[in-house]
């Protein structure tokens, strides 16, 4: 499997080339270093194991080192966020 990093958005590859997953977080505030985590999307031959939780994880891990502020829309990432307290950091505060 290969990570892909691309301006708004992650992919995850298999072997051949063919898309695993993705999520896309477009900018909503370039100043602001702001994205929104708009869709979490996992190929159906690959669902069941856990591809969309390590792309939620491997976004947290970008968005970290490029020091992002967090808004989500996708209903799998706001899960995931929910879940994992370590999360929470990233996220806009509500009064923002």
């Amino acid at each position: 499997m290969q990570w892909q990093e691309a301006a708004n958005q992650i992919t995850l590859r298999d072997e051949d080339g063919t898309l695993v997953g993705e999520i896309t977080f477009p900018t909503v505030n370039e100043s602001q270093h702001r994205v929104v985590v708009e869709r979490t999307f996992v190929n159906p031959a690959y669902r069941g194991q856990g591809i969309a939780a390590q792309l939620v994880e491997h976004f947290v891990a970008y968005a970290d080192q490029h020091h992002y502020q967090v808004k989500l829309m996708c209903p799998y990432a706001q899960d995931q966020f929910d879940r994992h307290p370590e999360y929470q950091h990233l996220l806009v505060s509500p009064t923002n």
